[in-house]
This record gives C-alpha cells, sequence and structure tokens, in this order.
C-alpha cells in the first residue's frame, strides 16, 4: 500500500511539473510558443492563450482584474483578423466584431444587456458605410452613412411608429444639401438646404395639407427676409428653426 501511494504522489508531481514547464515557454529565438497565462499583480487571470511563433492563435480569453471575462477572441491562421466579443465588468457582452490588427473593422455590433442598439461598419479604424442605432423593439431609430469617420451621405431619424422624421445631407461630417423634416403622419413640415451646417437659401414651411405657408431666405445662417414675415410667423418659425438637424451622433462605447 505504502508503495502505491509513493507512486501516485510521484505521479501526481510529475504532471504538475510537466504542466509547470509546458506553459509561458519560449524557442531558443525567444519567441513565445504553446500556451501563455498573465496574471494581474493580486494574482487574478489576466489572459490565456496559445502562441505560435510569437504570434496568437485559436481562441484566447482575456479577464477583468475582477476575474469576469473581458474579451473572447479567435485569432485567424496567418492573417490580422481577430473576431472579437467584449464584456464590460459585470461580465455582460456590450460589443462583437472584428479587430484587423488593433483596429476594429468589417460590421460591430453594439448592445445593452441582450439588446442590439448600435451596428456600424469600419475599414481599418474609421467608420465607413451604414450606421444604424435601434430601439428596444429591434425598430431603427436612425441610419446614417459615414466616410472616413465622418457623415457623409443621407442620414435619416424615424419616429417611434417607423415614419420618418427627417432626412439630411451630410458631406464630410457637415449638413450641406438638401434637408427635410417631417410631422408624426409623414406630411412634410419643411424643407431646405444646408452650407457647412449653415442654413442657405430658400426654406419652406408647409401646413398640414401640404400647402406652402411662407418662405425663408438665408445666406449662410443669416435670415434676409426676417421683415416680411409677421410675428406670429416668425415665432412658429423660430419653433422649427430650434430643433431642425438634430440627428443623435452615435455612441461607441
Amino acid at each position: 500500500m505504502r508503495k502505491i501511494f509513493l507512486l501516485l504522489v510521484l505521479f501526481l508531481s510529475s504532471i504538475l511539473c510537466f504542466s509547470q514547464v509546458s506553459i509561458n515557454k519560449t524557442d531558443a529565438k525567444g519567441l513565445k510558443q504553446g500556451k501563455w497565462v498573465s496574471k494581474y499583480p493580486g494574482g487574478s487571470l489576466k489572459y490565456e492563450g496559445n502562441f505560435d511563433n510569437d504570434k496568437p492563435v485559436g481562441n484566447w480569453k482575456r479577464y477583468h482584474e475582477s476575474g469576469k471575462v473581458k474579451a473572447l477572441m479567435t485569432y485567424r491562421p496567418n492573417s490580422e483578423r481577430v473576431f472579437a466579443s467584449l464584456f464590460d465588468e459585470e461580465g455582460n457582452l456590450y460589443a462583437k466584431g472584428v479587430f484587423d490588427g488593433t483596429l476594429r473593422d468589417s460590421t460591430w455590433n453594439f448592445y445593452s444587456g441582450e439588446q442590439l442598439v448600435l451596428t456600424e461598419n469600419y475599414a481599418l479604424g474609421k467608420k465607413t458605410g451604414k450606421a444604424q442605432g435601434f430601439d428596444e423593439q429591434r425598430k431603427v431609430m436612425w441610419e446614417k452613412e459615414f466616410k472616413n469617420n465622418f457623415p457623409d451621405g443621407i442620414s435619416i431619424e424615424y419616429y417611434p411608429s417607423g415614419i420618418k422624421r427627417n432626412q439630411i445631407s451630410y458631406t464630410e461630417g457637415k449638413k450641406n444639401g438638401l434637408a427635410i423634416f417631417y410631422d408624426e403622419n409623414g406630411s412634410k413640415m419643411t424643407e431646405g438646404s444646408y452650407n457647412d451646417d449653415l442654413s442657405d437659401g430658400s426654406w419652406k414651411i408647409f401646413d398640414k395639407t401640404g400647402k406652402l405657408k411662407y418662405e425663408v431666405k438665408y445666406d449662410k445662417g443669416e435670415i434676409l427676409n426676417g421683415g416680411a414675415m409677421d410675428s406670429l410667423q416668425m415665432k412658429e418659425f423660430k419653433k422649427y428653426d430650434s430643433v431642425k438637424g438634430k440627428i443623435p451622433e452615435p455612441k461607441v462605447p
């Protein structure tokens, strides 16, 4: 019995020694190979994964210092692309997408709890293409086109009913070109143009039947024909003027 006990102790010791020498290894050239584990100064696990010639490969886990999973990452062979799921300090998924090296690339989805709230597209770290924001019912609240990290193209905002609230044209991050605003029934309220974020040219105000009520002339943000408007018209127009163009910017965690 004593011999069996000694053999068991030796067997377990050999396994422990093997496991200790089989992680965090470098080869003769100093390149990381095989499984690597890192810990925070307090002793909690920081990351675990595998290297091949100093490059991460396969599935990796990164952790918050609290022990909650911070990221699940899958490295593709012979590629800089990494598929990632990111988690907050409570362990809740908040983002999922692809890195090219350290830069966001392709489509990224962002979450609040289990609810998808934002989808964006990237090209090597810069927002490019369509971005959409969603409400709790997964209805589109707004959508924008981006180019090189700036709004560029048609941006649209919707009422909770799904009816279009407004559409505004952007160029290199600034409002430029046609803008149209609608009421909750989908009737056009206001139509005009922007020039580098400033109202410019003719802006038209319509009643609920679609009939033109009055027209305001702008020159790069300055009203030219304000004297031709009576006090009620000016008061109503200022109400429209104070809300037009307010599409919320997407917030990325």
